[in-house]
């Protein structure tokens, strides 16, 4: 009896520590360097030229909600669309520019004037024009912000003169759009005459091109005369 007794608990005290490891066999093993990483995948190249780019990685889709755009200096494609609407208004208004910046039959007919090799006659036109230019394309700027039609005109009319004798054409053709813009016609001076509002909108076109050729007429001057 004794002996049975001692069997049955030793059997006893075996299966309560069995049942006492139990729980540690369920328990999940400790994740390895290998499988820690894994989960976290290291950058591909397509993911770090994406990351260049302001795009989303590949591995990470909606970390980003830039889109396509992100990355690039900002303002640069509202600039370029702005400036490429602001070309095709001036063309479809007055034509696509085709003169060159100064007509050398004209401007050399100028020089020939000159009693001396310093030309110091044809230099004086010239930049007494620049200065007239100047002040003119500030009068014009002037005339829009007030809605003055006739100053529009008026000043169209005299940079056109001043431009003409140095043979500045593209300057020349704008102004004489001008002269007729503030009288409510076409580039040409013909008609049906337009509202106010759409002869305003027409001279706001043409003084982006104007200041634009002005500025060409005034670098080409400089540089013969320097």
């Amino acid at each position: 009896m004794g002996t049975d007794s001692n069997d049955q608990a030793a059997a006893s005290a075996t299966s309560n520590s069995q049942t006492a490891a139990a729980p540690a066999s369920s328990t999940q093993p400790a994740l390895s360097p290998s499988s820690t990483a894994s989960s976290h995948p290291a950058p591909t190249p397509a993911d770090s030229v994406a990351a260049a780019k302001g795009a989303a990685p590949t591995a990470a889709p909606a970390a980003s909600s830039g889109g396509a755009g992100e990355g690039k200096a900002p303002g640069n494609d509202g600039d370029a669309s702005a400036a490429s609407d602001q070309q095709r208004d001036e063309d479809e208004l007055l034509g696509t520019e085709t003169d060159e910046v100064v007509d050398m039959e004209v401007f050399d007919q100028l020089l020939e004037i000159d009693d001396d090799d310093d030309r110091e006659f044809s230099k004086s036109l010239a930049y007494d024009y620049i200065q007239q230019a100047d002040t003119t394309i500030d009068q014009i700027k002037e005339a829009l912000e007030t809605r003055d039609l006739e100053v529009l005109s008026a000043r169209g009319h005299f940079l056109k003169g001043s431009s003409a004798a140095l043979g500045l054409r593209r300057v020349q053709h704008s102004c004489e759009a001008l002269q007729h813009f503030g009288k409510c016609l076409d580039a040409h001076g013909e008609g049906p005459e337009c509202d106010d509002d759409e002869a305003l909108r027409r001279c706001r076109i043409l003084l982006g091109r104007l200041v634009r050729e002005q500025k060409d007429a005034k670098e080409w001057l400089e540089n013969f005369f320097k």
